[in-house]
This record gives C-alpha cells, sequence and structure tokens, in this order.
C-alpha cells in the first residue's frame, strides 16, 4: 500500500511538473506563446522525479526477488514433525476401533374393548454399543453388547427389566479366495432380511410378530457361515451354508446336537431398481424338524431424495405354524418416510389372524430419528400406538438398505 500510494503521487507531480500553470494574462501583455520552451527550474524537477520513480521500480524488483526466494526456500525444506501431542493423539486412534451408541427409546399405548390397556408406558428400549475394526488386511472384527429392556405386556404384568449381554461377536474372513468369505462367531444369521437387523435399524417400531417363528427373538447363534457369491452380469447368486450350536433350539441344553443353515439369494440391479430373492432354511438336528422362509425385496431409487421399498417375508415354523408380513415404504422427501405393513400372525386350530399397521419416520439427520406408527388386529379388536426416538452417537455405521442415504 505505501508503494501504491508513492507511486501516485509520483505520477501527480510528473504531471504537475510537465504542465506548469500558466499566469492569466494581463489586459496590457501579450499572451505567451504555446511552443514555447520550458524554464531550466522545471526541467530540474523532471529529472529529480524520474530518478526517484527508477529508484521505486528497482527497490519493487529487489523485494520481489526477495519474496520468491523465499517461498521456493520454503517449498524445498522437509516437513517438520508434528506437535508431539497431536502426532500421540493419531497414534492411538490408530488402535481404537470405531465405536459406536444406539439409544433407543420407545413410548406405547394400547387400547381395547375395555379401555386403556395397563402395560401403556415409557421405556428406553435398548442402549447398544457397537465396536469395529480391520483385525488384519484378511479380517474384520464387530461386536454388539446390548442392554435391553423387552417391551412391557399391554395386557399388564411386571416388565422384565435389563439384561446386558455380548449380542453379537464375530469375525469376518474378506479375502478367501473363489469369492468366498466367512463369519465365525455369535451373530444373527443370515435367514431372511429382519432377524439380521437389530430393532432400532428397523423401517418400523416393532417388530414383526412371525418373526418369533423363526426363533424367540429371531435366531441368533454361536456357529460360522460361509457364502460364495456368483456374479451374473447385473445379477448376483449368493450360497450360505451354515452350522451353529442350536442353542435357541434347545435353550435349557438337555441335549448335543447343532443346527444346519442354507440360504439362497439372488439380487438383480436394472438402473434405479434394485431386487431380490432368497430362500432360507434351518435344520435342527436334533429333532429334524427345520425351519423355512422366503423373502423378497424391491427398491426403486431415483436419487438421494425419493425412494419406494417393498419388504415381505414367509415363514414356516417347527410346529408348521404359517406367518409372515408385507411392507411397503414411501419416501416422499430425503427426511421423511412413511410405511404400512401388513402382518400375517399365527393362530389356533391352523389360521391367521391379520394386523394392520401404519408408520411414518421423521430424520433431523443420520444420527438422530423420530417415528411414530400404530396399528389394528380386527380379532382382537385392539389398537395400539407406538412412538420411537433413536440416537446415535460415535463412529456412524451404514445405513440399512432400506434407507436412502
Amino acid at each position: 500500500m505505501p508503494v501504491l500510494l508513492a507511486l501516485a503521487g509520483l505520477g501527480a507531480s510528473l504531471a504537475h511538473a510537465a504542465d506548469p500553470p500558466v499566469p492569466a494574462p494581463s489586459p496590457t501583455s501579450a499572451a505567451p506563446s504555446p511552443t514555447a520552451p520550458p524554464t531550466p527550474d522545471a526541467n530540474a524537477r523532471i529529472s529529480e522525479l524520474e530518478a526517484r520513480l527508477a529508484a521505486i521500480e528497482a527497490a519493487q524488483a529487489a523485494e520481489r526477488d526477495a519474496a520468491f526466494m523465499r517461498d521456493a526456500e520454503a517449498l524445498a525444506a522437509p516437513a517438520g514433525p508434528p506437535p508431539q501431542q497431536a502426532s500421540a493423539r493419531a497414534s492411538w486412534n490408530a488402535m481404537n476401533p470405531g465405536i459406536t451408541a444406539f439409544g433407543d427409546l420407545v413410548g406405547q399405548i394400547g387400547v381395547s374393548p375395555d379401555g386403556v390397556m395397563p402395560g401403556s408406558t415409557v421405556y428406553l428400549r435398548s442402549l447398544e454399543l457397537q465396536l469395529r475394526a480391520d483385525v488384519d488386511p484378511f479380517a474384520k472384527a464387530d461386536a454388539v453388547i446390548a442392554f435391553e429392556q423387552e417391551a412391557p405386556p399391554l395386557d399388564g404384568g411386571p416388565s422384565e427389566g435389563f439384561g446386558a449381554e455380548p449380542e453379537e461377536v464375530y469375525l469376518d474372513l474378506v479375502a478367501l479366495p473363489w469369492r468366498l468369505s466367512a463369519r465365525v462367531g455369535k451373530f444373527k444369521a443370515p435367514f431372511g432380511i429382519i432377524n439380521r437387523t437389530h430393532p432400532h435399524d428397523l423401517p418400523w417400531t416393532d417388530v414383526p410378530e412371525a418373526l418369533g417363528l423363526v426363533g424367540d427373538e429371531g435366531y441368533n447363534d454361536t456357529g460360522g457361515t460361509l457364502a460364495w457369491l456368483l456374479p451374473l452380469g447385473r445379477t448376483a447368486v449368493t450360497f450360505t451354508a451354515g452350522a451353529f450350536a442350536g442353542e435357541p433350539f434347545d435353550p435349557d441344553g438337555e441335549r448335543a446336537a447343532l443346527a444346519g443353515l442354507g440360504r439362497v439369494e439372488v439380487f438383480t440391479n436394472a438402473g434405479n431398481v434394485d431386487v431380490g430373492l432368497g430362500g432360507s432354511v434351518l435344520q435342527d438336528f436334533g429333532t429334524g424338524d427345520p425351519v423355512t422362509g422366503a423373502d423378497l425385496t424391491f427398491r426403486w431409487r431415483p436419487n438421494q431424495r425419493n425412494s419406494v421399498v417393498v419388504l415381505a417375508e414367509g415363514f414356516r415354523g417347527k410346529e408348521g405354524d404359517l406367518g409372515g408380513y408385507a411392507a411397503l415404504q414411501v419416501q416422499p422427501s430425503r427426511s421423511i418416510y412413511l410405511g404400512f405393513r401388513e402382518d400375517v400372525l399365527p393362530a389356533a386350530e391352523d389360521t391367521v389372524d391379520l394386523k394392520h399397521s401404519l408408520f411414518l419416520t421423521y430424520y433431523t439427520s443420520e444420527f438422530l430419528r423420530v417415528r411414530v406408527g400404530g396399528g389394528y388386529a380386527p380379532a382382537s379388536q385392539q389398537v395400539d400406538a407406538l412412538a420411537q426416538l433413536t440416537f446415535v452417537w460415535g463412529s456412524h455405521p451404514v445405513e440399512p438398505w432400506w434407507v436412502n442415504r
């Protein structure tokens, strides 16, 4: 800025010296000749200003050269070590797994022909801690520690309170040859769709009752699976086989018998449309009674603000009971999801009951979600309403398939 001011002043001085003001002629004097040469004083002033301008230009050139040399030396110099505290913090984080916490708060109210049901209340359904990390280039580890409380019965009775357990602890082997992958540990078996999903990640507030045909809370057991992926262009077929301890079939430990798992899944993509078909079977080698299931997934996703998802599953339990559900979810905007679900519930004497449910979900962000819903069962004439607040903090995992992000 000082240099610019000096140049501006110098230009004004040169203009003033080169074109001095001409005194107004007196009435008796003659007008000066326009071609009269400058006086000696004006020539000296011009020479002085030209010398000052040359000095300023030389000083500017020297400053530019010095700045260029400083920049070149800074670029050529090796980078110094980071501060000791920051370096230590990065080292600590490199050894830590990604940690995520899920809080799931639920309110429920039930209305029967006799009035409001006694189990209408608000409760903390679960607090889950999930830890994920790469063990080495060949394996990844995942653990879910759950502090859970079962929903209080709507028709009354005490709640079972909180229980804590390692819900899932397993190792994924991701670098096997021939498009093979394996999982070993305690985990939710890949039987159908929702059996593999934690309740807070479902697209609805409650868990479809028909899942009880697979296990008391689905099938979660200790064992291992081996999966083979067969790519066929835009279609992929996955074959999965597994062996488990069979604990859900024998909770009291009265016999020694394993359980086997088999699953085939076909997944294809056509532009904005994804379609999946699957079939699963669980075989209890202690009694020979299988549990079977079939599932369908459909998703249309033209962008990150709109989508349509269809989920459907059917189950056949060990005793031959049938049940399932079919659900539709529509996303009209980036943060809002509307859903409808039709449940087919096992009933006595080889019959089934139906339940109709509606759900509305609003995401303030991927870390906070609010959901409300309600259902009506014609057989019992019971209406229930549910509200759910799910909040996530820490390292955010991948969203479920039906969330459009």
